[in-house]
């Protein structure tokens, strides 16, 4: 059971889960890279970094020990859409990490000296990104599917724009979107909802400020786009993308057992033809990527240079079964099993409880119970997801890029294969 309840200007999602000595508590907020200035790309992300290195009444060592110390885990990420802190902790430590997280998020002391320091620590940040071929390939292909959108752009900024940020730059972008409306805190634990609700009240206030959220939306895709780096490796890495659905779409589900069906498992499509019958790759992966306004299907996979149009041509007639054949009731059946357990697992731990219940309500405005997504799930029908893939898998649309020690006539050879 869940309750979205109402604190000052900023919602709680609780949930109590019993019989559990550990609990969780995220803070969310509804802003990411897609919302900054491009002149100051990366922000976002550095703003994520400062807040651990000391607030008001903690300093960052104060921060550790007292969470992660005290047997706990504290993390946070930035999205595209999302920044998020959150912790993992047992239950008897609750206020002190909440204590310790608002602080944080409320009162970051943003001091010059730490300012430079963590300004050095994300560009080796960036550095190791770039130097990783996976990770390269996946930003080419981002470029490729929101070309010219924010969306398109590294999260985590380029070396111009993060030497670019100022003090200055932190505290106005806090200041804007740093405020309890635009705020989510989800709970999950064996801790009563008074207790819960009373520490958060008295550690927040009311501004009754509204938040400017307004965003661009990126344009259709059209047409064949293809980007590829030469690097001298052993093994070479090969991105496509198609684009997909947003979060609000009512075929979110459908498109997740297709993503289970071609790539997310060891059983799946692709993983079977590629490296099991083929021996193309050690790995292959499929992934959903969902926005408010936009989406996207990815394929990734490791491999020798010279295989490349061979595994991108294995992959497309892989994805054309599934436009032009329904998908077995076997096969079917496993898929939804595998999202169900996917979905009870992640749900019967607090730190999966209160991460899916804050997703949820950031992306969907509500929460779906287990019985409600386990019945939609089990809902699905094959001509369903025929029809979905027909719709997606248009490759005059498509995105391929590849980094690796590839051949002068790479893309030359795949836009031949796609033509």
């Amino acid at each position: 059971m869940h309750e979205i309840i109402p604190v000052n200007d900023l919602k709680l999602i609780f949930s109590r889960l019993e019989n559990r000595e550990t609990a969780s508590l995220g803070i969310y907020l509804r802003v990411g890279s897609r919302l900054e200035p491009k002149k100051i790309k990366g922000i976002a992300h550095f703003l994520e970094h400062m807040v651990f290195k000391g607030s008001k009444h903690y300093s960052h060592r104060k921060i550790k020990q007292e969470i992660e110390g005290r047997g706990g885990f504290l993390n946070a990420y930035t999205s595209q859409e999302t920044t998020a802190y959150y912790a993992n902790f047992l239950k008897k430590n609750f206020t002190k990490t909440l204590d310790i997280l608002l602080d944080m998020v409320k009162q970051p002391l943003f001091k010059p000296g730490d300012i430079d320091k963590e300004r050095r620590v994300i560009l080796q940040e960036i550095k190791m990104y770039n130097d990783l071929p996976s990770a390269r390939a996946a930003t080419l292909l981002e470029g490729l599917l929101w070309k010219g959108h924010s969306l398109g752009q590294d999260v985590i900024g380029q070396t111009q724009s993060v030497n670019k940020i100022a003090r200055s730059d932190l505290d106005n972008f806090r200041n804007k979107y740093y405020l309890p409306a635009n705020m989510v805190i989800s709970f999950c634990g064996a801790i009563s909802r008074d207790d819960v609700l009373r520490d958060i009240k008295a550690r927040t206030d009311k501004t009754r400020r509204e938040v400017d959220l307004e965003i661009s939306k990126p344009e259709s895709l059209r047409g064949l786009h293809i980007a590829s780096e030469k690097k001298d490796l052993e093994q070479s890495h090969l991105c496509i993308g198609l684009r997909a659905l947003p979060w609000m779409s009512p075929q979110r589900l459908v498109l997740r057992l297709i993503n289970i069906i071609l790539g997310a498992n060891m059983s799946s499509r692709l993983f079977e033809e590629l490296r099991e019958k083929k021996s193309l790759c050690y790995d292959i992966s499929t992934e959903v990527r969902s926005y408010h306004d936009s989406g996207a299907f990815m394929i990734h996979l490791g491999l020798e240079a010279s295989k490349i149009t061979l595994a991108l041509s294995t992959i497309l007639r892989e994805l054309t079964k599934l436009k032009v054949r329904q998908v077995g009731p076997g096969e079917l059946s496993r898929a939804k099993d595998y999202l169900t357990g996917q979905m009870a697992m992640g749900l019967e731990i607090p730190q999966g409880r209160m991460e899916h219940f804050a997703q949820s309500y950031l992306n969907l405005g509500k929460i779906n119970t287990f019985p409600e997504l386990k019945k939609s799930i089990q809902a699905v029908s094959a001509g369903q997801i025929k029809q979905l893939a027909e719709r997606i898998f248009n490759f005059d649309n498509l995105c391929v890029s590849c980094v690796g020690n590839l051949k002068e006539d790479t893309e030359a050879r795949i836009r031949n294969l796609l033509s």
